[in-house]
C-alpha cells in the first residue's frame, strides 16, 4: 500500500479588519502570544515551509491569518500583543478584530499560548487562558526558545508554572511544553499533536456558539 503524500500547507486568507475574517470550520489550531514569542518561526518549523513572515522587528505582523493544512485543519496565527509600539486607533482597531475573531472560534477550536521560556507569565496570558476557558476552548502553553535554559532553568520553569497554575481558584486544566524553532526539539512531538488533533474534528464542526458574543475572550 502506498504511504499517503504529507499535506502542502497553503495560506488561505489574511484578515486586517472584521468583515474579512472568514468562517471557522473544522479543525481550529489557535497560536497567540506576545510579538516577541517566536510564533513566525515554530509556525515555519512545524509546518516545514516558510509561509509565516518572520521580521527581525517583532510586532509587524497586523493580520489574522490562516493556514490550511490538509482537509481539516487550520492553523491560525493571531497578531502579537505587548511588544510592537501602536498608536491609540491601532490598538482599538486590534481589540475589535480580536474580538470578532474570537465570536467565531468553536469550542472545538485547540489553542497554543506561546511563552518565551525566560519570561514569566504575565497578566495578557492570565486574561487570556481564562477568557478561552471559559469559552471551552482547551489550551497548551508552549514555552518557546528553550534551548537558551540550562537543565536546571528548565526545572524552575516547571516548578514556577505548577505554582502559577495549579493553585486553589484556578481550576484549569493546563498543559504545556518546552519547544524551540531553532534546534526544533518539541517541534515534532507539536507536529503529530495537531495531526492527530485534526483526525478527531468531522470537517463540518460548527463554527461558534452565537451566545458566545455576549461573553467574555481576554482579549
Amino acid at each position: 500500500m502506498k504511504k499517503k503524500p504529507a499535506p502542502i500547507p497553503e495560506i488561505v486568507a489574511t484578515s486586517y479588519l472584521p468583515e474579512q475574517l472568514p468562517a471557522l470550520r473544522g479543525a481550529i489550531a489557535i497560536f497567540l502570544g506576545r510579538s516577541n514569542a517566536g510564533k513566525s518561526s515554530l509556525l515555519n518549523a512545524v509546518l516545514k515551509k516558510a509561509l509565516a513572515r518572520v521580521s527581525k522587528a517583532p510586532g509587524k505582523t497586523r493580520s489574522v491569518n490562516f493556514y490550511r493544512w490538509g482537509p481539516k485543519l487550520c492553523l491560525v496565527d493571531v497578531p502579537g500583543y505587548g511588544f510592537a509600539q501602536r498608536g491609540r486607533e491601532e490598538r482599538d482597531a486590534w481589540k475589535e478584530l480580536m474580538a470578532s475573531f474570537f465570536d467565531r472560534v468553536p469550542d472545538t477550536a485547540l489553542a497554543f499560548l506561546l511563552l518565551d521560556s525566560k519570561r514569566e507569565p504575565e497578566a495578557e496570558e492570565f486574561g487570556l487562558i481564562d477568557g478561552l476557558h471559559e469559552r471551552g476552548v482547551s489550551t497548551h502553553l508552549l514555552l518557546t526558545k528553550c534551548d537558551r535554559l540550562k537543565q536546571a532553568e528548565r526545572e524552575a520553569r516547571r516548578r514556577g508554572l505548577e505554582a502559577q497554575f495549579r493553585v486553589p481558584g484556578r481550576e484549569i486544566p493546563l498543559t504545556w511544553s518546552f519547544v524551540s524553532a531553532k534546534t526544533g526539539e518539541g517541534v515534532d512531538a507539536l507536529r503529530r499533536r495537531l495531526l492527530d488533533y485534526a483526525k478527531e474534528i468531522p470537517i463540518s464542526a460548527p463554527t461558534h456558539d452565537p451566545q458566545r458574543s455576549r461573553r467574555g475572550a481576554g482579549h
